[in-house]
């Protein structure tokens, strides 16, 4: 909740606040459109979302106030930099907002136009509302009937009508004496907070929001322009990609994987990971690969572990983030399923050293490596991966890439106290482990020692 004497603060513009101010706001008001210019009521809420960057966010947005019977008017940017109305996916989902019972409405640019003076306003806006309404090809009663401007200026406050090209104005001059307002610009609340404002309870409000700082969990506003962004390339190198599929056609990254593999694999960022390294930055994109490589090997051998050997949670999570044992994820999956490193990435040994000392030479600087190696070491690791998963299925392991790598709601199973103990003896020399690193695990960790014959 943003707190009350700090409308500064960027903290607290989450969707489960956005849920929470929807709900109480439509407690205390009537939410409308602007059609009260010409119907005045004696108390209202109109709810306003500029869509200056995200339709995605703005879609959620719509979703929450539709389940909470809640109308909002939701303005269109013709002329943004952020997002096109006429890619086929933003116009789709601009279609379902107004499908969810809402008003679509012109976000307008005098700027982008150079207007002047208010008489240039009419033909410019009459020209953008025909544009979006053919865009969206809304039914006539359901058609865009108001506008906002975009980047208010002094001469844009200036303008008070209450219409301008026949569409109702979001700065009307009734609306600005009569009505009080407070907005999120720059991902923080001008004026004062949407809770102050119903706080101090006037009767007639207007709430402007913009849908990029609203988000599932809580980031500094420059952090959400920029992952949207990052999301923006990311999505129209996947639209491309899938163009060259669609069409047969080569796909040529200078690689000898194919590009779609990592987004096969890593749903939510096998796409970027590719953008990463095709746009230059393959030192990031490499190290941020091979990480994901690791964590996919530990949780092969966690699912492997509690899973089939019935070994309890708490040992295998005391295994992985003890450092000082030092176990190889990829060693220890080899020597429970009897399996060859080889047959389960693909790569014999030294070249996945290889790929472990590239990792180590890149994170720690301590000496460089040239472009033709780290296309290699890209290229092994892409290999190792996707061999890797789909050795997850054939090793009882039952599960590939990332999403289906969870122990999540797995039954957390007693198992042998002395499980994990056996498991490691039993393996130590693929392992790499002495006894006496074995029982240090054991003391650190208070596991019950083996007992009998196996101890030694």
């Amino acid at each position: 909740m943003i707190e009350n004497g700090d409308s500064t603060k960027t903290t607290g513009f989450t969707l489960a606040e956005y849920r929470r101010l929807i709900s109480a706001t439509s407690l205390k008001y009537p939410c409308v459109g602007f059609e009260i210019l010409e119907s005045p009521l004696p108390t209202f809420a109109i709810l306003r979302h500029d869509i200056d960057m995200s339709p995605l966010q703005a879609l959620e947005l719509a979703k929450i106030e539709s389940a909470s019977g809640v109308r909002a008017t939701y303005t269109v940017l013709l002329t943004g930099e952020f997002y096109s109305p006429f890619e086929q996916t933003t116009r789709q989902t601009l279609r379902a907002i107004a499908a969810l019972g809402h008003d679509i409405g012109l976000h307008f640019d005098a700027a982008w136009h150079g207007i002047k003076g208010e008489k240039q306003l009419h033909a410019a806006i009459k020209w953008e509302v025909g544009i979006l309404n053919e865009l969206l090809d809304l039914p006539d009663k359901r058609g865009v009937k108001m506008f906002s401007f975009h980047n208010t200026t002094p001469f844009t406050m200036a303008c008070k009508a209450s219409h301008y090209a026949g569409l109702r104005n979001a700065y009307a001059g009734v609306l600005q004496d009569e009505v009080q307002y407070t907005s999120d610009s720059n991902g923080y609340w001008i004026h004062r907070s949407w809770d102050q404002l119903m706080q101090e309870s006037p009767l007639k409000i207007q709430v402007l929001t913009h849908p990029e700082w609203w988000h599932q969990r809580e980031l500094e506003p420059a952090e959400k322009v920029c992952s949207q962004l990052h999301a923006r390339a990311t999505d129209a190198w996947a639209s491309y990609r899938a163009l060259l599929q669609r069409g047969s056609r080569h796909n040529r990254t200078g690689l000898r994987v194919p590009p779609g593999r990592r987004a096969e694999l890593y749903p939510e960022d096998g796409d970027r990971l590719m953008v990463l390294w095709l746009s230059g930055s393959r030192v990031e994109a490499f190290v941020e690969l091979y990480c994901r490589f690791e964590r996919q090997s530990w949780r092969l051998l966690r699912q492997f572990l509690r899973r089939h050997l019935k070994i309890p949670a708490c040992q295998v999570n005391a295994m992985m983030s003890d450092h000082r044992i030092k176990v190889d994820p990829l060693l220890a999956l080899s020597a429970s399923t009897g399996s060859s490193i080889q047959s389960l990435t693909g790569l014999e040994e030294a070249a996945l050293r290889g790929l472990r000392n590239c990792r180590n030479a890149l994170v720690h600087g301590y000496k460089g490596v040239e472009s033709r190696v780290l296309a290699q070491c890209f290229e092994g690791l892409c290999k190792a991966i996707g061999t890797l998963a789909e050795s997850g299925d054939s090793c009882l392991v039952g599960a590939t890439g990332t999403r289906r790598l969870s122990t999540k709601g797995m039954p957390v199973s007693k198992g042998d106290a002395a499980g994990l103990s056996l498991w490691l003896r039993q393996h130590r020399t693929r392992l790499g482990l002495s006894p006496r690193a074995i029982v240090s695990f054991e003391e650190r960790n208070r596991l019950r020692p083996m007992q009998g014959k196996g101890r030694k």
